[in-house]
């Protein structure tokens, strides 16, 4: 089965004084086998998990979808120590580098397709940088049933000591009550990270979600660029309550333990190689995710991948298809 994916994605930017604004609007047509199956046709007629309405279907044939949408677009102000912004928007919290269980914002799957492509929260932020190295956030993000969205309300503050920065949190996600915190440390010349959440949902057992991982650059004359190389850990309370409401607004799995790893390796300063992997350690299944990018100007991008499944049927990835796949970023 072959598609052919394209986004057009065209970025305003405007400041004045303590005011500033972003608008990012995409076009995206798919065209191909994967169109026509049921699966999309379904999928495609599902609204964004957002509150506000800014995506409609141009065309929706067998073989052929063109949308488009609001990616991002938010209004802000900024003045002193204090920030205040409202719109769609990417609410990052977390430092995890596979998996946020603390981002209940815009939780995404390590093994997406295009993990950096992270759905907006149509919300209001509000900053009080107290320090130096410390700040207050709150975000309220309004709910919608029929888009699948719950109402958000969180409090999050962040500082740093030393060379460790910890945040911690809590918040009403839908009908849950959660509590949470994060850190990242220089330790021994790599990075340390860790995340925790604890959550009470209504009428139902509580649950916590860990991540924990270390990355480290390896360099010698072998390897004079550098070897990244990340291991990464993942417990799920929650594993197998995809069907449960509020389970688009969380990480999920049907395992309660993934271990990941990842690599990357710069070749020439044009060419880059990266390599990351997910280990299903109750079920045996596996997820494999090589990359090749090659930057061949200034403004042109081109990268080979794929993502790779095996298990049995039933483990987390034993039910999913391989995909391979090259893609081209212009930028003007």
């Amino acid at each position: 089965m072959q598609t052919d994916s394209n986004r057009l994605r065209l970025e305003w930017r405007k400041n004045a004084g303590a005011w500033s604004a972003y608008v990012a609007y995409d076009n995206e047509l798919l065209a191909g086998g994967l169109v026509a199956t049921p699966a999309f046709q379904a999928a495609s007629r599902i609204p964004d998990p957002t509150w506000l309405d800014a995506d409609a279907a141009i065309v929706q044939r067998s073989h052929v979808f063109w949308r488009h949408r609001l990616y991002r677009g938010w209004l802000a102000w900024e003045q002193d120590d204090l920030l205040l912004k409202i719109g769609r928007q990417r609410i990052a919290w977390g430092s995890g580098r596979l998996w946020n269980p603390t981002d209940r914002f815009n939780p995404v799957d390590p093994t997406a397709l295009e993990i950096d492509q992270k759905t907006g929260a149509d919300s209001a932020l509000g900053e009080w940088r107290y320090s130096d190295s410390g700040a207050l956030q709150i975000v309220a993000a309004s709910g919608r049933g029929q888009h699948n969205t719950s109402r958000k309300t969180a409090l999050r503050m962040r500082d740093t000591f030393g060379e460790t920065d910890i945040s911690v949190l809590a918040g009403r996600i839908g009908s849950e009550d959660v509590f949470g915190a994060d850190l990242a440390a220089n330790v021994w010349d790599g990075g340390l990270h860790g995340e925790l959440l604890h959550a009470r949902p209504a009428n139902r057992a509580p649950y916590s979600q860990l991540s924990a991982g270390y990355e480290y650059t390896l360099s010698n004359s072998l390897l004079p660029e550098g070897l990244y190389l990340l291991g990464e850990y993942f417990f799920n309370g929650a594993a197998k309550r995809l069907a449960l409401p509020g389970a688009v607004e969380r990480l999920n799995s049907r395992v309660r333990h993934l271990f990941g790893m990842a690599a990357g390796y710069d070749v020439t300063p044009l060419i880059r190689l990266e390599f990351s992997s997910i280990i299903d350690s109750v079920k045996g299944s596996v997820f494999v995710a090589p990359r090749i990018t090659w930057s061949l100007t200034e403004n042109w991008q081109l990268s080979a991948f794929a993502l790779a499944f095996n298990g049995n049927t039933g483990s987390e990835f034993g039910d999913r298809a391989n995909v391979y796949a090259a893609q081209l970023d212009v930028y003007f």
